[in-house]
């Protein structure tokens, strides 16, 4: 059996209603609806080969008006048999159970069902149903028959020439989804579903290579649905959401991953430290989907994704020890071992605002970016695209804590072991007195002046060990005040030392220097491997702050080290070329 869905037995059954209508009338059992109970019945267990069978309280048919009206009726599919035959049989892999008080057929074309065999149905409703959709595990080769669309398409029943239903609607079902196609079984329970389908067209012409199911469109929209995550820790909740086959979209609107505990105690509930997370966004909407490879495959295969509003409000106790031995992976390792196939050739973020704060004293250190715009092109685990190369770009605008604007690049080889990528970025005007919302509650130090003119990061490269790099400070009227709250004799003296020693000693107040000399910063970090991509990058650029007002580390020292010697051999090289040069023309 090909394709025998749930769609398919429902028209199928539709067909033998109404031919059997005509016959039993002229035959003087009209009356007898349990003659087409039975005869219906009979027929769902013959045509679905026993995968399906139906259940019928009872039935009334009025053959003028056209209208049938089922009491009490319920479609079951055996999921132990599917098990059995699948292997041999291309059959589907969505089963449907469905369960309902009462359902109406309206607009029947009698006549031309019987002159014609074609049967024309105005509309089918279903009203306050109970389904269950079953994905059950494909069989390897039953691929290549999804492809052809021989799983995707309604057989058209023999005896018929064609059966077009004008409209087929589900409304407020309780929808329960059942993924029966892994190791283990999951289930997701919907309160609120309704479903459109428009114009279902089954003849000799239409197989479903492009009409999924025959159907111009079919429009699902489940309502506010949300669930306890694994972890007890969150929970995730969305609006609602849709998806239509004849324009290629799936949306979620107001999607929220929300802690169960406050801050304070959501660390301290797992026993170790970890950032709590809470993330909204006002709607993902992804287009160009491949719906086909979504339903019966589990793929996610999707032209671009637009997320629109996002707020990201991260926080991190830094008092609590991290957990011992945790090492998370950097995000070339998580799209690489995803389970599920994802290709997303464009990614877009619009109106995004992301809030990080960090705790080691009694008062957390802030710092806020919003505006936040982005794209992202060739996001997918796609081992044949990771394989010949692909390179995965990331551009992204944010203004940080509200005024300067940053641009940055990332490139990610997804397919690299090491986890190779490369970043640049650029900052432009900003007081740096800013910052201090966070500096001064991390670090016993604050801002008192100074202008950001620009920061340059002309690149960056790094992998799974290590990131090097330069970067350009351009800035004006830097002084920093190193504070200490016990300020005993002592400590004031060596505040004072320390404050002099910051800025007249090491940190110039102008970079360019007021002669014109400018000094750049050199980016070298060790990654620490229990640390996420976020703390990389901003531990990589703070090498390169700290490189430009003095302070380098030893390999730092080494990197400046070969760079002036590799300067001073390539002015050497060039002041041999030009005595060289001056030579020739002498002789001349």
């Amino acid at each position: 059996m090909k394709g025998k869905t749930f769609l398919k037995i429902l028209l199928w059954s539709l067909a033998v209603l109404l031919l059997a209508a005509v016959i039993t009338s002229a035959a003087g059992y009209f009356y007898y609806g349990r003659i087409l109970r039975t005869y219906l019945t009979e027929t769902v267990s013959r045509e679905s080969k026993g995968l399906y069978k139906a259940e019928i309280g009872s039935l009334s048919l009025n053959l003028i008006a056209g209208n049938l009206t089922i009491d009490q009726f319920s479609l079951i599919p055996d999921t132990a048999f599917y098990r059995a035959h699948s292997a041999t049989d291309s059959l589907s892999p969505l089963l449907v159970r469905i369960s309902i008080n009462k359902f109406r057929i309206r607009g029947f074309h009698v006549m031309d069902a019987v002159r014609y065999r074609k049967i024309d149905v105005k509309d089918i409703r279903f009203i306050n149903p109970e389904i269950t959709i079953f994905r059950m595990r494909m069989p390897e080769k039953t691929t290549e028959d999804t492809k052809k669309g021989k799983m995707t398409s309604i057989p058209l029943p023999k005896g018929l020439t064609s059966i077009e239903l004008k409209e087929f609607s589900i409304e407020n079902a309780k929808l329960e989804f059942v993924d029966c196609s892994r190791d283990s079984i999951t289930r997701n329970s919907f309160p609120t579903c309704n479903i459109l389908v428009k114009h279902i067209l089954v003849d000799s012409a239409h197989h479903g290579q492009r009409r999924l199911f025959n159907a111009d469109d079919i429009s699902i929209t489940l309502g506010a649905y949300s669930l306890p995550m694994k972890n007890g820790m969150n929970k995730l909740s969305f609006g609602e959401i849709g998806l239509s086959t004849g324009t290629g979209e799936v949306y979620v609107k107001n999607f929220h991953l929300e802690p169960l505990f406050n801050k304070h105690d959501y660390t301290r509930k797992l026993g170790y430290q970890t950032d709590w997370m809470d993330i909204s966004i006002k709607e993902l909407r992804f287009q160009r989907m491949n719906l086909r490879s979504l339903i019966f495959e589990g793929k996610m295969q999707a032209g671009l994704l637009e997320i629109d509003s996002l707020v990201l409000d991260d926080y991190r106790d830094k008092r609590i020890a991290p957990r011992p031995g945790f090492k998370p992976p950097m995000p070339q390792d998580g799209i690489r071992k995803l389970k599920t196939y994802l290709r997303v050739d464009t990614v877009i973020l619009k109106n995004g605002k992301a809030f990080y704060a960090e705790q080691t004293g009694a008062v957390p250190g802030t710092i806020f970016f919003d505006k936040m715009s982005a794209t992202f092109t060739g996001l997918t685990n796609d081992s044949v695209l990771l394989n010949a190369g692909l390179v995965s770009e990331l551009k992204g605008t944010a203004y940080m804590m509200g005024k300067g604007k940053l641009d940055v690049t990332v490139n990610f080889d997804f397919g690299d072991k090491k986890n190779s990528f490369n970043f640049s970025a650029l900052m432009g005007t900003v007081d740096m007195v800013e910052i201090n919302p966070m500096l001064s509650n991390l670090l016993p130090a604050r801002v008192v002046s100074g202008k950001i003119n620009k920061l340059v990061v002309p690149m960056v490269y790094a992998n799974d060990e290590e990131a090097k790099g330069h970067l350009l400070f351009y800035y004006n009227d830097l002084s920093v005040e190193v504070l200490d709250k016990k300020q005993t004799t002592w400590t004031k003296i060596k505040t004072g030392v320390i404050n002099f020693a910051a800025n007249d000693l090491v940190v110039n107040n102008d970079n360019p220097t007021k002669s014109g000399k400018m000094k750049t910063g050199v980016i070298f970090f060790k990654r620490d491997k229990e640390k996420g991509i976020i703390n990389f990058f901003w531990k990589s650029t703070l090498s390169g702050l700290k490189s430009t007002m003095g302070f380098n580390s030893k390999a730092q020292k080494e990197m400046l080290k070969e760079e002036k010697q590799e300067a001073k051999a390539e002015k050497a090289k060039k002041s041999e070329v030009k005595e060289k040069e001056t030579s020739k023309k002498k002789k001349k």
